[in-house]
């Protein structure tokens, strides 16, 4: 994957900003209007915005959904908030507890007009993303690292005064690194990629009689954790297994079938089969839920709606299920009041 380009802003009207792309070692700059940015037409940039412009807190949460700890967060800082609610974004970051970014939407909305085709693909407060004890001069600005920004009329600190091309280096080592917290949340999240083209499906004749009593287990399990409700439905699925075929069920059922699938020997799974590679494979997830669950009969195919910590965990559940020896089919993901949303399907077969 080719690395992304960086537009350094300018805190200041009519400044010029750094946009730097990847050149061996290091990056290649060029000092740029603002106003001629969308020209250059960009693809997917990282977006570094002067700090003066972002607020980011700590906080001290318990544990729970992106969305509940969204609204607590909020709420914990309402007195440190000038602004109205509904004027300004927030974005948490993926630590436990999280940090909160808070940015004017107006100066979200102006930053998209601005670069008009040249969507980002990511969008960091210049401080966030620095390191160090020294404060640096980044264009017209004294950045402290993971303090604040300020404009230079109101320092008279010593600022380490880097190369444009150093400067863009640093920022994109931290970027690669994972540091930082991404503001490009909620209305701002990235375009869907994971519009993935859908696997073709093998039909299966599925057990009446296994889907009923997996649903009623499931209506008893799906408060728990991931990984109880997995163990949970292991053992049914031996149970069942036991009783219909008079064999001890292998140590792993669902991997089982979609390997013999695959050979061309097996031709049918159930409810309890997907449910058990379903659970298997989200059970190193602690905040993805399952909102929605379907089982088709009449292809073998379990219907799902998910819940997402992160817009780009959809991905992450596919590759986790495929380990548990299913196919997780994602569709878009969209925000619902605060939350991740996406429908899925999950099936056990394929093709070599």
């Amino acid at each position: 994957m080719a690395a992304p380009t960086l537009i350094i802003l300018p805190g200041l009207e009519g400044g010029e900003a750094i946009v730097a792309t990847a050149s061996g070692q290091g990056h290649a700059t060029s000092r740029v209007a603002v106003a001629d940015v969308p020209s250059l037409g960009l693809s997917e940039p990282v977006i570094i915005l002067p700090g003066q412009w972002v607020r980011i807190f700590e906080t001290e949460l318990p544990k729970a959904g992106r969305a509940q700890q969204l609204k607590m967060s909020r709420f914990a800082r309402e007195d440190d908030i000038a602004n109205g609610a509904d004027e300004l974004h927030f974005a948490l970051s993926d630590a436990q507890p999280p940090a909160l970014a808070v940015v004017d939407k107006r100066i979200m909305n102006q930053l998209f007009e601005a670069l008009g085709a040249s969507r980002p693909k990511a969008i960091f407060a210049d401080y966030d993303l620095l390191m160090g004890e020294e404060a640096v001069l980044v264009i017209d600005r004294a950045v402290e690292p993971q303090r604040a920004a300020v404009d230079l009329d109101w320092t008279d600190e010593n600022l380490v005064q880097l190369p444009d091309s150093q400067l863009a280096s640093t920022f994109a080592e931290a970027v690669y690194a994972g540091h930082g917290l991404n503001l490009m949340q909620g209305d701002y999240r990235p375009r869907s990629n994971l519009n993935l083209p859908r696997v073709p499906l093998i039909r299966f004749a599925a057990l009446a009689a296994s889907a009923a009593l997996a649903l009623f287990i499931w209506s008893g399990v799906q408060d728990r954790s991931a990984a109880t409700q997995a163990k949970d439905l292991r053992a049914q699925t031996a149970a069942d297994y036991l009783a219909l075929t008079g064999e001890r069920a292998p140590n792993n059922p669902g991997r089982v079938a979609a390997q013999s699938v695959k050979s061309g020997s097996v031709t049918r799974t159930g409810f309890l089969d997907l449910s058990s590679i379903l659970f298997t494979g989200l059970s190193e997830f602690d905040d993805l839920r399952v909102d929605q669950l379907r089982y088709n009969a009449e292809d073998g195919v379990l219907r799902l709606r998910l819940i997402y910590p992160s817009f780009d965990a959809a991905s992450r559940a596919e590759s986790a299920v495929a380990k548990a020896g299913g196919i997780l089919t994602t569709g878009g993901v969209r925000e619902q009041n605060g939350a991740f949303v996406g429908d899925a399907t999950l099936s056990v077969g394929g093709a070599s």
